[in-house]
Order: structure tokens, then sequence, then C-alpha cells
């Protein structure tokens, strides 16, 4: 129900309004009266008012200003000017001061009623979008630890930023790290959950194992925590004082104060959780653009000589040698490759690939593991990218399929290299034609349509269902193809076939008015004349001459 107030200083005319809307029963309407506008804004101090109907001209305070006191106090409020003076300065000003709209009396009740429609769909409507933002909002909200935990974990597995980019998206996803400073990583493990623990609980008490953390390190560290495996998370660390300048922050210690720490976080899961929980530790922090190694470095512990024992404390220092790094590195963007790949980022898929196949350049005969790797870990990305797209028997007729198979078969790893390269380079083709090929047939499959059925329906949306593509998709691709849009094909084709019937046959101008889609003659003949520049009987007639 909506409140309407009608506002007039002749009474008969408050008395007839109200009457005409309480007869109205479908609009739903509980109705006040006023008769001036201090008496206006008493009722709309007691009562919220959601709609005003109000006489411009009344003695004391007229409606305009009437309006700009309601508007305070109840900015949603709809007011609609009623007046027996056909004014245009009122009507700007109400306009103006944002009426949604201006009835004569003298227009009669119908209008009068379409007004306060109007004004009552306005409402509806906008109940209606606030509703989708508020649902918007809190859907959001609800969803920002995933987004959250989707943006680190792209970060940490190679996706390519800048400064920037991370300061838009960190400040976008409430995340509380600067992109352009470096980044302390801790990875987490438990060791062992407690017995008869549902799926659901293993997320709370890992959950909980995060407050622990960030409990520890609250007064030293900014961090983000994400899960990464059931078992697994990692932890994201800035110390909370900016960087000294000239003199650089002191990492060493506050690497040391994150290891001891995590020892106390240990505790406190063994004690309160009485769960069994492992920690790595970068040594040093790491740039955005060199986290990824450095995560899959402090991973990798967990998988070797003391990090497969329980309630481990570790960290990287001196483990591995800083080449060995890079190498890892260059395997770890294999994925990131078969992503450009899939995509058909050409450009992007060659420099990357060329940096992960250099990464082996000058080691001896292939025997080195990287080498194996790497071979392998290319092979399975093409045999994939083949199963998925059903080319695998299609490009045995193009490459030699069995040297992908084996290392082997390549007399050096310059050669192995070519041959991904040239392997890589026909999928892109492949594609392009592809998409190529199709979009021809699409065209086809309009055109042939369209000549077969020049009387009946040429609508966008027929048309899609033939070709099975949305009207707005089949649009743009037409145009793309093509250069023209699909009504100017089907015009050109209409005028084309009217001309043949109109050279060729006897017919009248209404008889071939329909079989080119035109059930007016007037219509078919104004159409025609736009096309060609002259009626369909002046081009019958020019052809006698």
């Amino acid at each position: 129900m909506y409140r309407l107030l009608i506002v007039d200083d002749e009474p008969f005319i408050v008395d007839g309004l109200t009457a005409l809307f309480e007869q109205e029963e479908a609009l739903d309407l509980e109705v006040h009266q006023a008769f001036d506008g201090e008496e206006a804004l008493a009722a709309a101090d007691r009562l919220r008012m959601d709609i005003v109907l109000t006489d411009i001209q009344m003695p004391g305070m007229n409606g305009i200003a009437l309006q700009q006191a309601i508007a305070a106090q109840w900015p949603r409020c709809k007011v609609i000017f009623l007046t027996g003076y056909d004014d245009f300065h009122y009507v700007q000003t109400s306009i103006r001061g944002g009426a949604i709209d201006y009835v004569l009396k003298a227009e009669g009740d119908e209008n009068i009623v379409s007004a306060v429609q109007k004004a009552i769909a306005l409402i509806q409507e906008e109940h209606t979008y606030d509703k989708l933002l508020e649902g918007a909002r809190s859907e959001l909200k609800a969803a920002m630890p995933i987004f959250r935990k989707e943006y680190m974990l792209a970060l940490l597995r190679g996706e390519p930023s800048t400064p920037e980019s991370r300061r838009l998206r960190f400040a976008e996803l409430d995340i509380p790290l600067a992109g352009e400073r470096e980044v302390l990583l801790a990875l987490g493990r438990v060791d062992r959950w407690r017995e008869r623990m549902a799926p659901g609980d293993k997320m709370l008490f890992a959950y909980s194992v995060n407050n622990i953390l960030e409990e520890h390190f609250a007064e030293t560290f900014h961090s983000v925590y994400v899960a990464y495996e059931q078992d697994r998370f990692v932890w994201l660390l800035q110390p909370k004082t900016a960087p000294d300048g000239a003199a650089g922050t002191d990492w060493e210690r506050l690497a040391g104060y994150a290891l001891g720490t995590l020892e106390a976080v240990q505790a406190s899961c063994r004690e309160c959780l009485k769960l069994s929980c492992s920690f790595v530790v970068g040594s040093v922090p790491a740039d955005w653009l060199e986290a990824p190694a450095k995560f899959d470095r402090l991973n990798g512990l967990f998988l070797r000589g003391l990090g497969t024992g329980s309630e481990v404390l570790l960290s990287d220092r001196h483990l591995l040698r800083a080449s060995r790094l890079q190498e890892r590195d260059s395997l770890r963007k294999i994925a990131l490759l078969a992503q450009y790949l899939e995509q058909k980022e050409t450009d992007k898929f060659a420099a990357l690939y060329e940096e992960i196949m250099g990464a082996v350049q000058g080691r001896p005969a292939m025997q080195t593991g990287l080498a194996l790797e790497t071979f392998y870990q290319m092979s399975a990305l093409f045999i994939s990218y083949l199963n998925r797209w059903e080319q695998l028997e299609d490009m045995a007729g193009e490459v030699n399929i069995n040297r992908l198979f084996s290392l082997q078969e390549h007399a050096s790893w310059e050669e192995a290299t070519r041959f991904f390269r040239t392997l890589a380079e026909r999928l892109f083709d492949r594609r392009t034609d592809e998409s190529e090929r199709e979009m021809n047939e699409v065209v086809r499959r309009i055109h042939e349509y369209a000549e077969a059925h020049l009387e009946g329906d040429l609508s966008l949306n027929q048309l899609s269902d033939i070709v099975h593509l949305t009207p707005y998709y089949l649009s743009r691709l037409y145009k793309q193809k093509t250069g023209e849009n699909i009504t100017d094909y089907i015009a050109t084709a209409r005028v084309a076939k009217a001309n043949e019937l109109l050279g060729a046959t006897p017919l009248k101008i209404q008889e071939i008015a329909i079989r080119v889609g035109y059930e007016s003659a007037s219509y078919f003949t104004r159409f025609y004349k736009k096309m060609t520049g002259q009626t369909p009987q002046e081009y019958r007639d020019s052809l006698k001459r």
C-alpha cells in the first residue's frame, strides 16, 4: 500500500480527488488530505508520504516550496503538481525541482489517475533496483573471500601484474597489502586432523589456525591467508611499518621474528585445537613477480627431507641454489603457456615459449633433469590440447606425432624446440582457419535461407534460430565478416528479386510486393524508391524503352 497526500486550498477539489482515488482499489492507496502547505508538512511529519498530489498556487506556502520541504524530509517521495493554469514558468520550475509530473485540472480525472499510476511505477522500479543492489552487495560481501583467494592464488601461480594493477585489485578486494612492496611468505600444513572430523569441520579448524597466526602477528605484520589445498595454507606478510628509506626494512630480523612466532603458533595449535601443524617460512622477502618461485620453493620443503616429518618448523635459507630456483620457475610457467595456447594469445605464447625452452640452452646432450622435465611437460601440454580439440589424428598428417612421445626422437634440444614451435604455429593457424570456416558457413546459411524466403519472416530473431546463435552475436559476427548489416543484405536481395519479377513477369506491383516480403504495395513502393531512386512502375517502364 502507498500513501497519497492530496493538497489543495479548495476543499471540494480535495474531497473530489479523495473520492476518486478511494474508488481506484487496484492502486492500493491510503489517501490523506491537507488544505494548505503547512498542514501538508504536518502530515508528512507524522507519516512517511509516498506520493503528494498538490496544487501549485496556494495561499502561504505554495506547491513548489512544499515540494522542496518534503524532498528534504522524504527524498523518495514523488510529487505531482496540479494546477488550473497552463503556465510554462511553473512547469519549468516544478520539473527542475524534481516533480515527476504536471497535470492541468482541466485535463480530467483520467490524466490525474495516470500521473499517480506513473508515480507508483517509479516507486516500484526504485524498490526493485534497491533490492537488487542490496542483494548484490550482500552476495559480493559473502563472495569476497573467494575473490581474494582466487586473485592471490593467480599471483602465486605467475599471473602477470604490475604495481598499479595490484594496487587497484588490492583496494577492490580489501586486501591489506601494498602492491609495490616486497612480501614475506609463510606456509602451513596440518600434519594430522583430529579423528572422525567432517570436511566442513576441517575448514573451520583451518580458519582457527589462521586466527591463531593473525593474533600472534597482529602487531607486526599485515597478513593475507589463502588455503591452496585442504591441509595447506599460505600467508603473505608485510610489516606494518613502512620501509625505512635508504636503510631499508630489516627483513632478516623480521624473518627471524616470523620463524620464532610460528613456533608459538604451532604450540597453540597443538594445545588449543589438538592439531599437529608444520610451518615453513621464507628467509628473505620476494618481489611480487618472484613470489611464485618462492611459493614453489617453500611448498617443496614439505615434500622432502625434514619437511616430511611432523610439527616441522623450517626456513628456506641455503636449501636451494639460485639457479635451481630459476629452473623451477621456468617449469612452473608451462601452465601459463597452456593458458595462452587455449586463448589464442599468439604473441604471449611465443615470448613465454622461448623463455621456457631457452632455460635449457647450453646443457650437454639433453641429459639434465630440467631438459627431461621440460620436454615431457611440454608434450603433455600439447597432447592434452590435441585431445580436447579432437585434432590428434588430423595433426598426424601434418607433423610426426611420435616425436611428442620421446625426447630421443630429437637430435638436439634446438631441434625439439623447433618441433614444438612448429606444432604451436600450426595449431594457432588451425584455430584461425576453423573460426574462419565457421563464420563463412554462418554467412552462407543466412544468404541461402534469405534468398529462399524473401517473402517470409527474415527478422534477426528468425535468422538467429536458423544458425543457433543469439540475435546480437549473429548481427555482430555477420558485420565483422561481410562489412555490412544483415538488414542491408536482405534489402538488396529483395530489390534484386523485385527487379527480376518486374522485368520478366506480368505480375502486378501488389503481387510482386508480397513475393519479396511486403504485404502493402504502398510500403513496398516507398522502400523500392528509397533503395533505387525510382518507383517499381518507373523501373518497369524504363525496361520497355
